[in-house]
């Protein structure tokens, strides 16, 4: 943190939520992060709160990272997905094709369906007892606040939910949303004729759930930085 200052950076990000879902803090949630590949790491060791107390004495604002909708990594067969909730992983639509992520061993990144109101329901309370339980804490930046591709997600409740959204019924779903060509042996994507309002749907889903987070957080900090990390 001395060497940041000194560089003249003014903020610091603390990651304190994995792809795996797991967290760096004691939580009455999410599962801890106590070990990883041998290591183990106290949960009475409060990282965060060292960094804000140090950060702040040196006159940096101190944030968390928290990845949202990530929930397990698929090179390692770990995280939320694996053990908790299998049910809230993401449905790809994959070289025409429905898997679940956690079967595509080729893509670690093991991405919740950002549509389901129990994953929002879930990853909400997260972030409000982060809030809560860190009160000095600067600001709050959500990673991975987005659907796993344009690939994902085509699970029937996102089926459902989209219907919902349009006010249309989708005969053939999800190659009216997207479907996959095959030339010359490679296989490739094209969207379908409703992909338009499926990329607005999809859209409103991150924005409501945003517009969701930044009220309840204000409501435990108001002055609270409220960010989000897009690649």
């Amino acid at each position: 943190l001395k060497k940041v200052k000194q560089i003249g950076f003014t903020d610091v990000v603390v990651d304190v939520k994995s792809i795996m879902g797991e967290v760096l803090y004691k939580s009455k949630i999410a599962p801890y992060m106590g070990e990883w590949e041998g290591r183990y790491r106290s949960e009475d060791y409060d990282m965060l709160k060292i960094f804000i107390d140090e950060g702040h004495k040196l006159g940096l604002k101190v944030h968390a990272s928290l990845n949202i909708f990530a929930g397990g990594h698929n090179f390692f067969n770990r995280g939320v997905i694996y053990k908790m909730h299998p049910e809230w992983q993401s449905l790809v639509y994959w070289e025409g094709k429905l898997m679940p992520i956690g079967q595509m061993k080729w893509n670690y990144n093991g991405m919740m369906n950002p549509a389901n109101p129990e994953v929002q329901k879930y990853q909400l309370s997260i972030l409000k007892e982060c809030a809560t339980k860190y009160k000095n804490l600067d600001g709050i930046i959500l990673d991975r606040m987005r659907f796993d591709n344009i690939t994902s997600d085509f699970s029937p409740l996102s089926q459902k939910l989209f219907e919902e959204y349009s006010g249309m019924k989708v005969e053939n779903f999800p190659d009216d949303i997207l479907y996959w060509v095959d030339k010359d042996g490679k296989k490739s994507w094209k969207l379908g004729k409703h992909f338009n309002k499926w990329a607005e749907w999809r859209a409103m889903v991150i924005k409501r759930f945003m517009e969701a987070t930044h009220k309840e957080l204000r409501k435990i900090n108001p002055k609270l930085i409220i960010g989000d990390y897009t690649g």
